[in-house]
């Protein structure tokens, strides 16, 4: 007698969390195929050489060669990957790790679903999440951000559910555990991104303590919450002390960085005589024209648009209206988007005076990204969009499908549109390693900005024979240059010739790149 089996049917969430999950594993598949593999970036280059020296030295603090100061979790998994499968780290960098990407959306989604209290606005904040050019770039590359952005989305569904637990003595204390063993990881993985959580929850701790005082001090939540911050920012504090003077001394480097910002943020207060410096000048020239940038960056517009809009009504009904919040997570919420904004505003004046290398607001806008899309989430779930004719739904649909291409555009860095290419070619690779066998300690000019140097660091790591690849303007030391197809289109692309002689001497060519040698100009040249 046969048995007729009831057809398992899954709900609408899972559903939706099986979509997501695999739109994101096909964005990293074009992603992969879009270059044939062969592609890398300035820290995914890096990590590349810090992995192999971590599993050379088998030591969290190698005793030579390069160290991560701000953490070691990422050279820690990636050394257990290697060791457990033999996988070469090239191919962990550039193949393995992209299509990892779609894990991600199980603790968004967890953590939306406390913070916004809606299934629905879960589903929804993770998708405006998993369309967000920025956030999208720091995922898809190889470097720490991997794992860091993940144990703050982790950190945030285990304090936001900690609230729902607190009557439950047993439940709570797991939470607060694994809560802050969560945050022992994040920092252990990069300590200056978890500085900038625990600089948020100061900033919520402060923001909430005011506020509790004025606008909202009948509700007895907003003071519990204000309490338990209290103590989630002495604790992450101690583990932050922890890890930089005991477990980790290498983080001992980012008191110097801090340092450094105070001396620069002075000069650019007081008209100190210090330099400082435009960091976003590289805006016009990283794409094919300004027009095109804000295309490709217009999620992050509309996210930003929308979330302040969000935060402002929610702001003037709960502040001053002083109407209670919906729940503790709403509250949690809106201090902690008040806390990025603020930092977000900081790290663009540290951007102007010059006090770090590099763009801190490019690397501090995906923490924002990740807090402004469950406000717009928790908002867009309160509306009926079924009501809407259907021809309505349908362009509304049109116009979400071509912004979320143009973010992935974007956070692929299309060379199409981009000026900043990631893409690289094997003849180029063979020619350095041709160059690095019968050079020795000589300066290897490869292109315009990083891209080769990147992309021998993934492949090959450090050189044998003490040769270093350089690029950007060439130095006046520099006697060896290296002249591929690739870096003459992308010559073509910013109008500046390869600046490499006609006199150059060719010592090696494949077809594809060629190496060339300056002329002596000295009897003491060669």
């Amino acid at each position: 007698m046969s048995i007729a089996r009831k057809p398992i049917r899954l709900n609408r969430t899972v559903l939706s969390l099986l979509g997501l999950m695999g739109t994101m594993l096909l964005i990293s598949a074009y992603f992969i195929i879009r270059f044939g593999g062969l592609w890398s970036e300035n820290d995914t280059g890096s990590f590349s050489v810090l992995i192999r020296n971590f599993i050379a030295a088998g030591q969290i603090t190698p005793k030579s060669g390069p160290i991560y100061s701000n953490g070691y979790t990422y050279q820690a998994v990636s050394a257990f990957v290697v060791a457990t499968t033999g996988v070469d780290i090239a191919l962990l960098q550039q193949f393995i790790y992209p299509l990892t990407i779609g894990l991600i959306v199980l603790p968004a989604w967890a953590a939306y679903r406390e913070l916004t209290d809606s299934p629905r606005g879960a589903t929804l904040a993770t998708a405006l999440l998993c369309v967000q050019p920025e956030f999208l770039f720091v995922m898809l590359r190889s470097s720490h951000e991997k794992i860091t952005r993940t144990l703050l989305l982790v950190c945030l569904f285990l304090l936001a559910r900690s609230f729902r637990a607190s009557q439950r003595v047993g439940s709570l204390t797991i939470y607060v555990l694994l809560f802050y063993l969560t945050a022992y990881a994040m920092i252990a993985s990069n300590n200056l991104l978890a500085n900038s959580f625990i600089v948020a929850v100061a900033a919520a701790l402060g923001l909430g303590w005011l506020l509790s005082r004025w606008g909202i001090s009948a509700w007895e939540g907003g003071r519990r919450l204000t309490k338990r911050l209290i103590y989630v920012l002495l604790v992450c504090l101690g583990l932050v002390y922890v890890f930089t003077f005991y477990a980790y001394q290498p983080a001992r480097t980012n008191i110097l960085v801090l340092q450094s910002i105070w001396e620069q943020l002075g000069a650019l207060l007081l008209d100190l005589e210090t330099s400082s410096v435009n960091p976003y000048a590289q805006v016009s020239a990283g794409w094919v024209n300004l027009p095109t940038y804000f295309l490709v960056s217009c999620a992050n517009w509309i996210i930003l648009l929308s979330s302040v809009i969000v935060w402002a009504r929610q702001g003037w009904r709960w502040v001053v209206r002083k109407q209670p919040p919906a729940s503790q997570a709403a509250w949690l919420l809106w201090l902690l988007y008040t806390a990025f904004t603020i930092q977000g505003v900081g790290s663009i004046i540290i951007d102007i005076s010059g006090a770090l290398a590099g763009n801190l607001q490019h690397r501090l806008f995906p923490s924002f990204a990740m807090v402004a899309v469950a406000m717009v989430g928790a908002a867009l779930s309160r509306l009926r969009l079924g009501s809407l004719p259907r021809l309505s739904r349908a362009a509304l649909a049109s116009v979400c499908a071509v912004v979320a291409v143009l973010s992935v555009l974007k956070a692929t860095s299309e060379p199409l549109l981009s000026n900043k290419w990631l893409f690289y070619r094997h003849e180029e690779i063979a020619a350095l390693r041709w160059g690095d066998k019968h050079l020795r300690y000589a300066e290897i000019w490869t292109d315009f900005d990083e891209r080769i140097m990147a992309a021998y660091r993934t492949e090959v790591g450090r050189s044998a024979n003490r040769n270093i690849p350089v690029g950007f303007a060439l130095r006046p030391a520099t006697r060896s240059l290296l002249r591929s197809s690739v870096g003459t289109w992308r010559g073509e692309r910013v109008g500046q010739p390869l600046p490499i002689p006609y006199d150059a001497l060719q010592i090696y060519d494949n077809g594809e790149a060629a190496l060339h040698r300056l002329r002596p100009t000295t009897p003491y040249q060669r």
